[in-house]
């Protein structure tokens, strides 16, 4: 059987696994990732876990989920900022120049989406937004059964568009982007911010201890997680409004946390949509792949590219 091997690269760590055509995983591990001279680190490194697995696997394709803005027609990196030195690499022909495999490289959420579409937790679905919240949103959108990219490479940055008018200042250099009231780090502010003013100071404090404090029912970690939720739902609505999906996918770890957690999303939502969109139970689901989706998004691009999967 011919497997490919996929690779997830982000700030910290570089995931990958091998991944046969019926979408099994037959191995995965990680590596940590460069911290300089990536355009040289980088390939070495993907190189030589390629020629290791060679030695046992027939391997046919390279698939790579990255973090920052991808070029996935050409395989390169247009910008990153969380790697120095990453941004403008020709990561796949430089690949494709040291081991002659077909290479596939995608942005990280936008192979997540994919793989919660191929083997997760919207499988099935052809019109679906897919959002991680985390230090700030990520997010994808598939129309039809395929990515939304946009004439540059740019759509689906639903983090930053503006749901506060004249709010708070957002890295992108705007103000009031959902990102900025949405995300797990802004809860995290938005919970510390109250209780400096009860004069306590947290230096440390994660999501998942502020919604454990939420289910032992803390009066500030109550309050902070309903105007949290009233935050995501906005954006989630005109998400709906907009792009009518048959499913709004949330990752990321506050997400996986609990189901209470988009349970309590999927309620405000449906007190907010007009009534015509309530065409059924929930809309919004929580990622069942986890950390494992950007490789399973990165194998189905690349058995999809290279006419291996009828899809």
């Amino acid at each position: 059987m011919d497997y490919i091997i996929c690779f997830d690269i982000g700030g910290t760590f570089i995931k990958y696994g091998l991944i046969n055509q019926k979408g099994q995983m037959m191995f995965k591990d990680k590596a940590l990732t460069p911290k300089h001279d990536i355009q040289t680190l980088l390939p070495e490194l993907i190189i030589e876990k390629v020629k290791l697995l060679q030695n046992d696997f027939a391997i046919t394709g390279i698939g790579i989920s990255s973090c920052g803005l991808v070029n996935h027609e050409k395989g390169e990196i247009l910008f990153s900022n969380n790697l120095p030195g990453y941004s403008g690499m020709k990561l796949a022909e430089t690949l494709f120049k040291s081991i002659e495999l077909p290479v596939v490289v995608e942005n990280d959420v936008k192979s997540a989406c994919l793989g919660e579409m191929w083997k997760g937790a919207i499988q099935g679905k052809q019109n679906v937004v897919f959002l991680t919240l985390g230090t700030g949103i990520g997010s994808s959108i598939i129309i039809d059964g395929n990515i939304v990219n946009g004439s540059h490479q740019l759509a689906g940055e639903l983090g930053h568009t503006v749901i506060v008018a004249n709010g708070r200042t957002c890295g992108c250099g705007r103000r009031g982007c959902y990102e900025r009231y949405a995300a797990t780090s802004a809860f995290v502010n938005d919970y510390i911010e109250e209780k400096k003013k009860q004069g306590v100071i947290l230096e440390n404090v994660s999501g998942e201890q502020i919604l454990q404090l939420v289910n032992e029912k803390d009066p500030v970690a109550s309050m902070v997680y309903k105007r949290f939720i009233s935050y995501i739902s906005i954006g989630l609505v005109n998400i709906v409004h907009l792009l009518n999906p048959e499913a709004i996918i949330i990752g990321g770890g506050i997400a996986e946390q609990t189901e209470q957690f988009i349970q309590d999303i999927n309620i405000v939502i449906k007190k907010e949509m007009m009534p015509i969109y309530h065409n059924q139970k929930d809309l919004v689901f929580p990622s069942t792949l986890g950390n494992d989706a950007g490789l399973y998004g990165a194998c189905y691009l690349t058995l999809k590219k290279f006419s291996h999967l009828q899809v």
